[in-house]
C-alpha cells in the first residue's frame, strides 16, 4: 500500500477516533403531565377529543388513544407538545367514526422522563349503531431477531372473511404508546402468520408489545408480550475504504474495510467475486472506529481466471462485506494486481 493511502487511512482512523460518543448522565427527568377532557362535537362519524399536556421542561409527545373498549386499539399520531412547563390544551377531531357506538379514549404523553396516561373516557356517536360485524381473531407471537435497537414482532390473525387489517403497539410499558403502520391482512378464513419490524429502540430496555386486527368496527387485541433488546453501546457498521483492492503473485487478494459509528467490534465476513464466480471469502473481526485490509486467499478457479488475465486492474469486482448483525455491504471496485512472472 502506498504512503499516500496509509496516510488517508491514518487521517480517517483519527476522525474517527476524535467523535465524541454521549455518555448518560444517569440523571431522572419528570415525565410530562397529562389530563384527559370530555369529547366534543360529537356526530354520526366523529368526535373531538380533548386533553392537556404539561411538558414539565423534557420535550414530550402526545397522542389520543380510542377504541370501542378501554382496550382502545387506536391511536393517533404523536404530535409534539414542546419543552415548556406550562399546562397546554390538545384536542384532535376523529373521523369515518360508526354511528350510535360508544367510544373509549384517553391522551397519553411520551418524554424522556417516561409515559404518562390520563384517565379513560368515553362519548357516544348520534344516529343507530350498524349491525355488529364479527371480530377477526388476534394472537400475538413472541419477538424475533432482537438486537439492539430493533426487534421484530411476530403474531398470527384470522380476518374470519372479512376485509382485516393490522398492525402491532408497542413501548416501554403495557400502555405502549408507538404502533407500526398498519397493514392489510386480506379477508381470509384462515389463520396466517404476521410480522413487522419495530425500530429506533433503545439498547438494554424490555418492551411491550401486542398485536391489533380490525375488521369493520370490530377491534381484537392479542395478548401482551415482551423482550428486552440486547445490551451494549452504539451500533457498529461495516463501509469499505475507498474503491480499490489488490490482488498479489503470492494468491493473496484484499479490500480495504472499516468499523465505523459506536463502540463495538464489527464481525461477520467478506466475500469477493467476478461474474458470478467466487474469488476469495475470508471472516473478519474489526475493532470499532478503524479499519484495513481485509485479505483472503485466492480461490484456484479465481487465480486460473486472473493467471489468464494480462491487464492490470481487473474490473467489475464485487465486494460483499456481510456482518453477524446481518447488515450487508456491496460494491463494485477496481480490483489492482501485481504482473504475474
Amino acid at each position: 500500500m502506498s504512503r499516500s493511502r496509509i496516510g488517508l487511512l491514518v487521517v480517517a482512523i483519527a476522525v474517527l477516533a476524535s467523535i465524541p460518543v454521549a455518555l448518560a448522565s444517569g440523571a431522572t427527568s419528570p415525565s410530562p403531565s397529562v389530563s384527559t377532557a370530555p369529547a366534543t362535537s360529537p356526530s354520526g362519524s366523529g368526535a373531538t377529543l380533548n386533553g392537556s399536556v404539561n411538558p414539565n421542561g423534557q420535550q414530550s409527545n402526545y397522542a389520543f388513544q380510542w377504541g370501542p373498549t378501554d382496550g382502545y386499539g387506536h391511536e393517533t399520531p404523536l404530535t409534539p407538545a414542546g419543552s415548556g412547563t406550562a399546562t397546554l390544551a390538545e384536542s384532535t377531531a376523529l373521523t369515518e367514526l360508526s354511528p350510535g357506538t360508544t367510544y373509549h379514549f384517553r391522551i397519553i404523553a411520551i418524554s424522556a422522563g417516561g409515559t404518562s396516561v390520563g384517565t379513560d373516557r368515553t362519548f357516544t356517536t348520534t344516529g343507530t349503531a350498524p349491525a355488529p360485524s364479527p371480530p377477526p381473531s388476534a394472537a400475538t407471537g413472541g419477538a424475533t431477531n432482537v438486537e439492539q435497537t430493533a426487534a421484530t414482532a411476530n403474531g398470527t390473525i384470522n380476518p374470519g372473511g372479512h376485509p382485516t387489517t393490522y398492525y402491532f403497539e408497542y413501548g416501554p410499558t403495557s400502555d405502549y404508546g408507538f404502533e407500526t403502520s398498519a397493514q392489510n391482512g386480506g379477508s381470509g378464513t384462515g389463520a396466517q402468520a404476521v410480522s413487522a419490524l419495530l425500530a429506533g429502540l433503545s439498547p438494554g430496555t424490555t418492551y411491550h408489545f401486542r398485536l391489533v386486527a380490525l375488521s369493520g368496527g370490530a377491534t381484537t387485541l392479542g395478548g401482551g408480550q415482551t423482550f428486552t433488546t440486547s445490551a451494549g453501546g452504539s451500533p457498529s457498521y461495516v463501509g469499505f475504504l475507498g474503491r480499490e483492492g489488490f490482488v498479489s503473485p503470492g494468491r493473496i487478494i484484499g479490500v480495504e474495510a472499516g468499523c465505523f459509528g459506536g463502540n463495538e467490534p464489527c464481525t461477520g465476513h467478506v466475500t469477493m467475486t467476478h461474474n458470478g464466480i467466487l474469488i476469495g471469502q475470508e471472516d473478519f473481526n474489526i475493532a470499532p472506529n478503524s479499519g484495513g485490509f481485509q485479505n483472503m486467499e485466492i480461490t484456484r478457479q479465481g487465480y486460473r481466471m486472473l493467471s489468464r488475465n494480462q491487464v492490470f486492474r481487473l474490473l467489475g469486482v464485487r465486494v460483499t462485506v456481510t456482518s453477524t448483525n446481518g447488515q450487508k455491504t456491496s460494491q463494485v471496485m477496481h480490483l489492482a494486481r501485481w504482473v504475474w512472472h
